[in-house]
């Protein structure tokens, strides 16, 4: 049974067998691949290069993809509106289903649609070609030439990953832009502190230190060598969230999300990296430490308007009572409060992006407009 269906639920569906060679081969790659991991700078490491680890060790070690609940729905209240989440996400991203604000993180989901389409060789390169001089800016403590680099960085590898990000970054070029700005921002707050530094000096040596148990294919790390590592990573991400406080970093967040669910988002990468190295004791421990189970209740019949994204043209469940809501297909914060309006060229329905009365259709691609509200 996958790790996923322990923790979280779900069918004891039967594999068939590998035959001996399977087996082999599999356990030839899993142990180069863990011997390649355990050597690599963790803190160093972008966004994308963990989530691909991370990826990979999902995919190794449960031997399938997750099956995706969406019976179920992860109990939240918004922080804007004070709306109970009623309809289901397609994605970790969670919005509220009458304001749009971002309103928690679905670990679960994250770890259902581990983020498979990374960069590849395009921001590889980029990386490579940046390597240089990057590191002469921390050698010179140049804080600006740092940063272009990452943003430099980080814009690309948005257009690359756009699963790996919130769905709004798609077709919302202020917010994309604001996101960069913010994450970008943030590598170069950690990268100039000493602190932050030091902790990270010592989570690379716990990590090298770390041991392993058992057979292939399932090989996991010794609980006594893991938790000193754990411990020290939530003590660099509690110190790296105190310092982008004093510096205004976290209010630059672009869906102006509160500091406990911009934390949840961090330490839920953390945890998706190592969660199928473990054995099930310390994965049920580790998420139960981190707060990331959460609470899902069964889906209920609800009853809802049917809306078409301005951005899209897609389908949309529309809680009744809402003023916006974001599209998960293109990214777009829909205005639900007014009324559709009919395209004045192809007749189809629009509702249009929140704050916009002027659109082009997505459905013929002319100018729809609408009544300022």
């Amino acid at each position: 049974m996958s790790i996923f269906k322990k923790i979280f639920g779900g069918g004891d569906g039967k594999e068939n067998d590998p035959g001996l060679m399977d087996i082999i081969k599999q356990a030839k790659e899993m142990q180069a691949a863990f011997q390649d991991q355990t050597k690599q700078d963790w803190s160093q490491m972008s966004n994308s290069e963990m989530m691909a680890a991370a990826t990979q060790n999902i995919e190794m070690l449960t031997g399938q993809k997750a099956e995706a609940r969406t019976a179920f729905v992860k109990k939240t209240t918004c922080h804007t509106c004070g709306g109970a989440k009623t309809l289901p996400t397609k994605t970790a991203y969670v919005y509220c289903d009458f304001c749009g604000s971002l309103t928690d993180y679905d670990f679960q989901k994250a770890c259902e649609n581990p983020q498979s389409a990374m960069p590849g060789p395009a921001y590889e390169e980029l990386v490579r070609q940046t390597n240089a001089d990057a590191q002469l800016a921390r050698q010179t403590k140049d804080r600006d030439k740092f940063f272009a680099i990452q943003e430099r960085l980080y814009d690309r590898w948005v257009e690359l990953c756009p699963n790996a990000v919130s769905p709004r970054a798609k077709k919302d070029p202020e917010y994309r832009a604001q996101l960069v700005k913010y994450m970008a921002t943030s590598a170069t707050v950690n990268e100039f502190d000493a602190q932050y530094q030091e902790l990270a000096a010592k989570v690379n040596e716990q990590v090298r230190g770390i041991q392993w148990e058992g057979m292939f294919p399932r090989v996991t790390a010794k609980s006594e060598t893991f938790w000193p590592m754990f411990d020290t990573v939530i003590a660099q991400l509690d110190h790296s969230f105190a310092v982008l406080k004093d510096q205004g970093v976290i209010d630059m967040h672009p869906d102006q999300a509160p500091q406990s669910l911009q934390r949840r988002m961090a330490i839920s990468m953390f945890c998706q990296g190592w969660l199928p190295t473990l054995q099930e004791a310390d994965s049920e421990k580790m998420i139960e430490k981190t707060g990331l189970k959460g609470e899902y209740s069964k889906l209920e019949p609800t009853e809802t308007d049917l809306r078409h994204c301005g951005g899209c043209g897609g389908d949309l469940n529309a809680m009744k009572g809402g003023k916006k809501m974001v599209c998960e297909d293109c990214g777009t914060v829909v205005d639900i409060e007014h009324p559709e309006v009919n395209c004045i060229n192809c007749a189809g329905l629009i509702s249009f992006p929140a704050g916009k009365n002027r659109v082009q259709c997505p459905y013929c691609l002319a100018e729809a407009q609408r009544q300022a509200w």
